[in-house]
């Protein structure tokens, strides 16, 4: 018997360990697309088929769900520095590019409609809690500094200027590509995020 009740404790764990990841998923696809701010409750348990107050059996507040969909889409961030700033005997300058060209492509699977999903919470911030404004730092200034790493070894290997601090030149960066990918998506058009690759990117990034 206690066998039994030690399986059925399993499967059930499992199962609302799978429904949390289908609230994640599915609502990460709708905040995605249409915003956190205009995505309800019953819009993600609907999207997951879930019942509204199984929620909350996964996520204390709308806003606990919001930081939870960051850091899930923070892993593929994770993920791509790692796979392209981060490795690799390229010159720095060069992996840079590599992995702002991923990044195109990626936005660039539909039409470049959603932008980045950082991106897009934080042109909301105004309606969003202060909890959610402070992920939204604390998780800009991880992609930053992970930039910043990146621009050191440029400096170090002469592909980069170092006329500029990392970190300055990091924090411009990633401005500049969040301003592209909002042009892109309002355009539905490569236009700027290519300008910023063939453009801007080499211009500051090496001292004339």
């Amino acid at each position: 018997m206690l066998d039994e009740d030690k399986t059925t404790g399993h499967i059930e764990s499992m199962s609302r360990a799978s429904k949390r990841s289908d609230l994640l998923e599915k609502g990460r696809e709708l905040v995605h697309e249409a915003g956190f701010s205009a995505t309800s409750v019953a819009d993600i348990a609907e999207a997951a088929g879930a019942p509204k107050g199984s929620f909350y059996n996964h996520f204390k507040s709308k806003d606990d769900f919001g930081h939870a969909v960051l850091d899930h889409f923070f892993e593929d961030v994770r993920a791509a520095l790692a796979e392209t700033l981060h490795a690799g005997e390229e010159p720095a300058l060069a992996r840079l590019r590599k992995y702002f060209t991923r990044l195109r492509n990626y936005v660039g699977q539909d039409d470049f409609a959603r932008g980045c999903l950082i991106g897009n919470i934080s042109a909301e911030v105004a309606s969003v809690s202060a909890s959610t404004r402070e992920r939204l730092s604390q998780l800009i200034s991880e992609w930053t500094a992970s930039l910043a790493r990146c621009v050191e070894d440029g400096q170090r290997d002469g592909s980069i200027r170092s006329d500029v601090t990392a970190d300055a030149l990091a924090g411009m960066l990633l401005d500049a590509w969040q301003g592209a990918l909002l042009r892109a998506k309002v355009e539905r058009l490569p236009t700027a995020l290519d300008n910023f690759l063939e453009i801007l990117l080499p211009t500051l990034a090496t001292r004339r």
